[in-house]
């Protein structure tokens, strides 16, 4: 018997969206001084005003939201200014991505700069697997740590949460994926896209999450800012290797990062830099 030929494949139906206003694209060349593709393309984007246009070509620092818009940054920050001022072992719990190792070496050196005792684990993708599980929990016990900072994962791990507050460990989240369920029972769950967070950016990978974090127990403890910034190159990395939208509050990491980036005093990236021969 002759098999049936297979099903044809509907025809993709392409919508194309409304082109923009021939009028506004001429006001954008006479301001930008710009070729009429390029402002065509902007006010197609949204960018239909020279201002909007301008920040998004050249982002600037200003544009950076409070970190305050974080839903439970305000717990985050006290409970880690406490911990700190009381020499409480600190277990900043990361994930083994470019973001997830960039947010745990971002927050780890800006803990310790405060005087914070700070341990960091990353645990092994084909060992451990992925998110805060029990080797997270061990390596809290192990450490002595009375407060786990998650970076890059921690929305969904509610029994591993729960299993280190019985402990008297308490926990807080630093992620941005996007919930599935119920929240886990944390001290608090820093992430923009979590229900009832007033975050204008729910575009943030977690190394922008850590970055405002560190920023500000940095911040209430009357630390140096420049300490936090000087990380944007790790910020810029994170972001771009997460496949994060180059729009917002990211694209202000990525052009003050990359430009950092050449010049970087991290040795590990300094490394990574000659090992793919990007050091001439």
């Amino acid at each position: 018997m002759t098999a049936a030929p297979p099903a044809a494949r509907p025809r993709a139906r392409w919508l194309l969206p409304e082109a923009p206003d021939p009028a506004t694209v001429r006001a954008l060349c006479d301001e930008l001084l710009l070729p009429e593709p390029i402002c065509r393309l902007l006010a197609a984007r949204g960018h239909a005003s020279a201002d909007t246009a301008k920040l998004f070509l050249r982002p600037r620092l200003e544009q950076l939201r409070a970190p305050e818009q974080l839903l439970d940054l305000d717990r985050a920050v006290e409970r880690l200014v406490r911990a700190i001022g009381a020499r409480e072992t600190i277990l900043v719990h990361g994930d083994y991505d470019v973001d997830g190792m960039s947010s745990t070496t971002l927050l780890t050196r800006a803990l310790r700069a405060l005087g914070g005792v700070v341990v960091p684990f990353i645990p092994q993708r084909l060992v451990d697997g992925y998110d805060l599980g029990e080797a997270g929990v061990r390596a809290a016990r192990e450490a002595g740590a009375t407060v786990v900072v998650t970076c890059d994962c921690g929305t969904s791990a509610l029994t591993p949460v729960a299993t280190l507050q019985q402990l008297g460990i308490d926990v807080i989240i630093s992620d941005h994926h996007l919930p599935g369920g119920d929240l886990p029972n944390a001290f608090a769950v820093l992430n923009p896209r979590r229900p009832g967070c007033g975050s204008e950016d729910k575009d943030l990978a977690a190394v922008g999450v850590a970055f405002k974090l560190a920023l500000a127990v940095t911040r209430a403890l009357g630390g140096n800012e420049n300490l936090v910034y000087g990380m944007l190159d790790l910020v810029a990395l994170a972001t771009i290797a997460d496949i994060a939208p180059l729009r917002g509050e990211n694209r202000v990491f990525a052009r003050y990062g990359l430009r950092m980036l050449g010049e970087t005093k991290n040795v590990g990236l300094r490394a990574l830099i000659r090992a793919a021969g990007l050091d001439n």
